[in-house]
């Protein structure tokens, strides 16, 4: 390989790495990186409309589970930056949980591409207990389409 190829292929990963950079920073922009707390019919639409992948956590303060799935979830959205994480209190914001029928908590709705993709209702697909690790959570979500399993940056990270 010629040093000319070899400077070729350095100002194509250049050029990888800022387009990479730009797409993290719009997706910090829209709230990428951190579980955002939905507070209004409005601000639902909004996030699945204006996001490629959202996953939505219906919870309840008071469910033991939901607090699990939300330590999960507080892992994985800094990780996932290609994914927006968001958690709805299903009683305090009214009449979503009945718009889509989501009948026990905790529920992960799938949203791509502004529609539901899927829904993962209590925790049968993490393995049907509660102590199941965070890569299992990861390992789902990937099945779904929801996140790239390895990060966007990385190939082997720890969780």
């Amino acid at each position: 390989m010629e040093e000319d190829d070899m400077e070729v292929i350095r100002r194509k990963r250049m050029a990888q790495l800022k387009k990479m950079r730009e797409q993290k920073d719009k997706w910090i922009k829209k709230g990428h990186g951190v579980v955002q707390e939905i507070e209004t019919p409005e601000q639902f639409f909004k996030f699945c409309k204006g996001n490629e992948r959202v996953v939505v956590h219906f919870y309840r303060d008071a469910t033991e589970r939901c607090k699990i799935l939300n330590a999960h979830l507080d892992k994985l959205a800094p990780k996932h930056w290609e994914t927006l994480f968001c958690k709805l209190h299903a009683e305090k914001v009214e009449g979503m949980a009945e718009k889509f029928n989501v009948y026990m908590l905790p529920t992960l709705m799938l949203v791509e591409g502004g529609k539901t993709n899927n829904s993962i209702i209590g925790f049968d697909e993490f393995g049907g207990r509660d102590n199941f690790p965070t890569k299992r959570v990861a390992e789902v979500l990937a099945f779904n389409g929801m996140i790239n399993e390895n990060g966007m940056f990385a190939n082997d990270q720890e969780y």
